[in-house]
C-alpha cells in the first residue's frame, strides 16, 4: 500500500445540452434545467451537489463548458462561474464543439453535427481552444489551468494544442471510451502522466468480468458505492496515488425526454452521492479529497504503476439489480 494519502479528486461536467436542436425540436436548454437542476422549488444540480460535498469539508473541481455561451449568453454563464468560485470550488474548461458549430450553423454555414475534439485537424482545435481560454477568462477573471473534452474526445493532438494554449492539465483520457469517442492512441493508462508536455490524469476505471472483460469508470450515477470504494482500495493496494471520478451537473436527474421535459429527482443517485462522502470522510487517514487546480503533478520523469482493478462480477450484478429498480417510474 502506497505510504501517503490516496488523492481523490470529484470532477464535474458542468454542461447544457443542445436537446435534439438540430432536430428543430427548439434551442439548447436552459442552464436553470441541466447545470441547476431546478424541479420545482429545489436545485438538483451544481448547488445540491456543492453542498452535499461541503458537509465533509470536500471540494469539487468543476469543468465548465463555455461554448454555449453563443446561445445561453455571458451573463447566465457567468452566474456559473459565480456560483462554483465564490463557494471555494475549483472552476475549469470544457468544451463541446458542436455548439460553436451549430452557431455558425445558425448564421449560414453547413451543419456540422461534430462534438470530438480529436476528430478536427490540429489547427482547428487550437484555435477551438483559444476561444474557449478567451472566454473562460473573461468569465472568471483567470485563466484556466486543466481541461476535460466534451465526451472525452480528446488524443495526443488536443495535448499538444493545450499545451500552445498555456494549459498545463487534461482529464479526458476515459478507458473505457477509447475506440469510441476518446481518440488517444496510448493505452492503458489508468493514473496521471505527463504526455506532449501536458499533465493528464485520466478517469479512474475498474474492469469487470463476466461475458467479457470491460472497462467501467467511477461515474456516480453509473456505479455504487462498494464499487467505487473497492476500485480506491485496488489503486491503493496497486501503488497508485490519484483516483479521478467523473459525474455531470444533471447526475442528480433523471433525465426522461430528449429536452428534460420529464426529467425528475434521482433519489438512488442522490443518495449514493451522499453515502460515498460520508465514506470518504470516514477514510481521512488513508484518503484525501482534492481539487485538480491543487493536484501533485507528474514530474515527467516517473509514472505511477499502471493499476485497473478487477472486481469480478458480483458488485456490477448487485449495481445491475440497483439500476433496474431505477427505471421504475416511482422511485
Amino acid at each position: 500500500m502506497a505510504s501517503e494519502k490516496l488523492r481523490v479528486y470529484f470532477t464535474v461536467d458542468t454542461e447544457t445540452s443542445l436537446g435534439a436542436a438540430w432536430r428543430n425540436a427548439g434551442p439548447p436548454l436552459p442552464l436553470t434545467r441541466t447545470v441547476f437542476g431546478r424541479h420545482g422549488d429545489r436545485s438538483f444540480g451544481i448547488p445540491l451537489i456543492m453542498e452535499i460535498l461541503e458537509r465533509h469539508g470536500f471540494l469539487a473541481t468543476f469543468f465548465i463548458e463555455v461554448l454555449c455561451s453563443h446561445f445561453v449568453g455571458l451573463e447566465a454563464l457567468a452566474e456559473v462561474f459565480t456560483t462554483v468560485q465564490s463557494r471555494g470550488h475549483d472552476a475549469q474548461l470544457h468544451l463541446h464543439p458542436v455548439y460553436r458549430f451549430y452557431r455558425d450553423y445558425l448564421d449560414g454555414q453547413p451543419a456540422r453535427e461534430q462534438d470530438l475534439m480529436f476528430e478536427l485537424s490540429a489547427e482547428e482545435q487550437s484555435r477551438l481552444l483559444g476561444e474557449g481560454v478567451a472566454l473562460f477568462r473573461t468569465l472568471s477573471g483567470r485563466a484556466p489551468l486543466a481541461f476535460r473534452a466534451g465526451c472525452f474526445g480528446a488524443s495526443e493532438v488536443t495535448l499538444r494544442a493545450l499545451r500552445d494554449n498555456g494549459v498545463s492539465i487534461d482529464s479526458s483520457y476515459n478507458l473505457s471510451y477509447l475506440d469510441g469517442s476518446c481518440g488517444f492512441a496510448r493505452r492503458p493508462l489508468n493514473s496521471p502522466v505527463t504526455m506532449e508536455g501536458v499533465h493528464e490524469f485520466p478517469v479512474t476505471n475498474f474492469r469487470t468480468i463476466g461475458k467479457g472483460t470491460a472497462y467501467k469508470p467511477l461515474d456516480i450515477a453509473a456505479v455504487s458505492v462498494p464499487e467505487i470504494l473497492a476500485t480506491i482500495r485496488g489503486m491503493q493496494v496497486g501503488g497508485c496515488s490519484d483516483v479521478v471520478l467523473v459525474f455531470h451537473s444533471f447526475s442528480f436527474l433523471k433525465r426522461r425526454g430528449t429536452r428534460f421535459e420529464q426529467a425528475r429527482p434521482d433519489r438512488i443517485v442522490i443518495h449514493r452521492f451522499a453515502k460515498l462522502c460520508e465514506a470518504l470522510a470516514g477514510m481521512k487517514d488513508e484518503v484525501e479529497v482534492r481539487v485538480l487546480a491543487d493536484a501533485r503533478l507528474p514530474n515527467g520523469k516517473t509514472r505511477e504503476t499502471e493499476v485497473v482493478p478487477s472486481l469480478g462480477w458480483f458488485l456490477p450484478t448487485v449495481r445491475k439489480a440497483v439500476q433496474g429498480l431505477n427505471y421504475i417510474p416511482w422511485i
